[in-house]
């Protein structure tokens, strides 16, 4: 109550703001130890967002000579469909209902939200630069715990440590939103560093991305490693010249490093028990069986909202029990399980915004700049942070981590706002009903 008032102040004046604390803050309290810590989550992650965008709604009304804020298009009326499928099926279902709602304002309504605040505010070149120190700051801090997780866990929280000794998951009890978080770090510090007039501070971007990418070969987390792959080879194509430069830098520094200390022979073992690893694999192939078998009996509405934990055990066959006390009972599959409790019409909801600023991406393409940071390239890599946790996404349950899943709408806003800078009448085609209802009096998006 006492920061209310000054914080409002803040936001008013600066929303973009709301963004760089959520970001610099969320990641080291989405773990919560204490009454305390908790306390910290709820004010940052479910009421930092929300306050800033009702500022920015209320100073726009204020001024709207001056703030008129964009209409809603096709893709922002998809996300409030899916949202209100949700709510829908929570509701008419009647069952846990505190529960779920909870889980929806956190999982769903969140990330939404954090997608229209940016929108809204439409930061520039000069609010992007000014996220760059928060990005560098989690980047290393998130590494340097990492590695603290490995040689002196004793100094850490043990809430960080939910695998030590297996894979590195940093302040998160996952290792995917841990690779997530330090990959749409790293490839927005590299563009910054590739763009930047200082050879030093390039110098220290380019090793921050190379310590970015040793923490995710640490979080042994395959599906991490495939991402990782699929981005590295995407930024080879982007920048060719500089990643053969620290690629070769990175495999000398791993090459010495291993024969003075012998680290590369023991976490390669590890590695190669990772990969071959048959375990985990069995145990969610059988909840895959079952997340097909509930997609195919109710194909398109689903099940209901966070209830495929309630009924995925009747379609397990006799074969797949057999693995179910290996692992926790979840599909390990995001879109699985969107489609098994929401149906096919829920995933197309959830995945439209992505195609649409996709579309409109490569519309827009060759009206950018091809040069400098705010330009052509740094859309495609904010892309390739979406790549990144659309890849992992397909290998674990995201609906468990809020963090992880307003990181890719985040950088789905980042997308849009751009985007929106660059489009012509004709780009966009929708009936002018729709946004004299949302805006009244406001053109035609």
């Amino acid at each position: 109550m006492v920061i209310a008032v000054p914080t409002a102040v803040v936001f008013i004046r600066y929303p973009f703001a709301a963004i760089l604390i959520w970001l610099l803050v969320a990641p080291f309290v989405e773990v919560t130890p204490t009454y305390t810590i908790r306390y910290i989550y709820w004010l940052i992650h479910r009421v930092t967002i929300p306050l800033a965008l009702a500022m920015t709604i209320i100073s726009s009304g204020i001024n709207r000579d001056k703030h008129r804020l964009p209409p809603l298009g096709r893709a922002e009326l998809a996300a409030v469909a899916f949202l209100a499928l949700a709510v829908t099926w929570t509701l008419l279902e009647g069952f846990a209902i505190a529960a779920k709602l909870v889980h929806f304002y956190d999982r769903l309504l969140i990330p939404f939200l954090t997608y229209l605040l940016i929108q809204f505010i439409a930061p520039q070149d000069k609010d992007l630069k000014r996220l760059m120190p928060v990005l560098w700051i989690i980047c290393v801090a998130e590494c340097v715990i990492g590695i603290m997780s490995w040689y002196v866990p004793q100094w850490l929280p043990q809430e960080w440590l939910y695998l030590q000794g297996e894979r590195t998951t940093g302040t998160f009890d996952e290792p995917a939103i841990y690779t997530s978080i330090l990959m749409f770090c790293m490839l927005l510090l590299l563009h910054y560093g590739i763009h930047h007039r200082s050879n030093t501070l390039r110098l220290i971007l380019l090793l921050t991305f190379g310590l970015g990418a040793g923490g995710i070969f640490l979080s042994f987390s395959r599906g991490s490693w495939l991402a990782g792959l699929l981005v590295g080879l995407a930024l080879l194509a982007l920048y060719p010249k500089t990643m053969l430069r620290l690629y070769a830098g990175i495999f000398l520094f791993v090459i010495i490093l291993s024969a003075s200390t012998g680290l590369l022979t023991r976490y390669s073992s590890w590695a190669s028990i990772r990969l071959e690893d048959k375990g985990t694999a069995d145990a969610r192939f059988s909840e895959l069986h079952a997340s097909l078998r509930m997609i195919q009996a109710r194909p398109f509405f689903g099940w209901g909202y966070e209830n495929f934990d309630r009924y995925d055990y009747q379609f397990l066959s006799a074969k797949d029990q057999a693995f179910l006390g290996y692992e926790e009972d979840t599909s390990h599959h995001t879109y699985l399980t969107i489609m098994a409790e929401l149906g096919l019409v829920g995933l197309f909801l959830s995945v439209y915004p992505y195609f649409w600023w996709l579309s409109l991406t490569l519309k827009i393409r060759h009206r950018m700049p091809g040069e400098g940071f705010w330009s052509w390239h740094l859309l495609i890599l904010l892309w390739l942070a979406i790549l990144f946790c659309i890849v992992v996404s397909n290998f674990i349950d995201m609906r468990f981590f809020p963090f992880g899943l307003t990181l890719p709408w985040l950088s789905l806003g980042l997308i849009a706002n751009i985007v929106r800078a660059y489009l012509q009448p004709g780009d966009i085609g929708m009936a002018a009903w729709i946004t004299r209802v949302i805006y009244s009096g406001s053109s035609t998006d």
